[in-house]
């Protein structure tokens, strides 16, 4: 919960085509009844969603302000699936505790039983090639009706198709950003990406896309 003394709604801009627009209309409303997977390879790669994570993080707790009377100490129910054996702790991100940074094989199937399992209503995928993954018919089933919203992420937050840009200033989430890569074990060489050519801020773009096309573009 500590994001909730560093960021507010004000603290993220939204822009298309360079322009400012409100985030309602690039990113849908956020309760606390929505679930949010990222699905990574290497435990740093997630970072290239940092800016929507945490938007979305910002999101959950402004919604548990406007609807609870009385004071909360909650984490929202977001999870990372990352297809390594060296996972990172994103918990600096608010995804905690760390049973929510889910290790799962490379496999389309255990990914999305897995990501089933924990009821994700938005899923956000790496900016991989497509490929036609062999799932069974009533897990697909199951993603179809549980997932709401799908976006692609690049690991240097420029995918090849970005449609938004989602910016915040490098401060303080650069600084969870290190702590993240930091969690990672026996990986000296992993550094975060700079996000852009602005030193004040962080961009990162996003692109929506159908639940057919994020589960194209599981990593396997």
């Amino acid at each position: 919960m500590h994001t909730t003394k560093e960021l507010d709604a004000t603290s993220f801009e939204y822009q298309v085509d360079g322009d400012a627009v409100p985030k309602e209309t690039v990113m849908p409303s956020v309760t606390s009844d929505d679930r949010m997977g990222i699905v990574m390879r290497t435990g740093a790669e997630g970072l290239g969603a940092g800016n929507f994570i945490l938007s979305y993080v910002t999101a959950f707790y402004d919604y548990l302000r406007e609807t609870r009377k009385e004071d909360f100490f909650e984490y929202p129910d977001y999870y990372t699936f990352q297809t390594t054996n060296e996972p990172a702790d994103y918990r600096m991100l608010d995804i905690y505790p760390d049973h929510k940074n889910v290790t799962v094989e490379p496999d389309a199937e255990q990914l999305l039983r897995a990501i089933n399992d924990r009821g994700i209503t938005t899923l956000l995928v790496p900016d991989v090639p497509p490929t036609s993954p062999d799932v069974d018919n009533i897990t697909l089933q199951s993603v179809h009706r549980r997932i709401d919203h799908c976006y692609v992420y690049a690991p240097d937050g420029r995918p090849s198709n970005g449609e938004f840009l989602i910016r915040q200033p490098h401060q303080p989430a650069s600084e969870w950003f290190e702590a993240t890569v930091e969690s990672l074990t026996g990986d000296s060489e992993v550094s975060v990406p700079s996000f852009g050519s602005d030193n004040d801020w962080i961009d990162q773009q996003f692109q929506e896309v159908s639940v057919e096309q994020a589960v194209e573009r599981l990593p396997v």
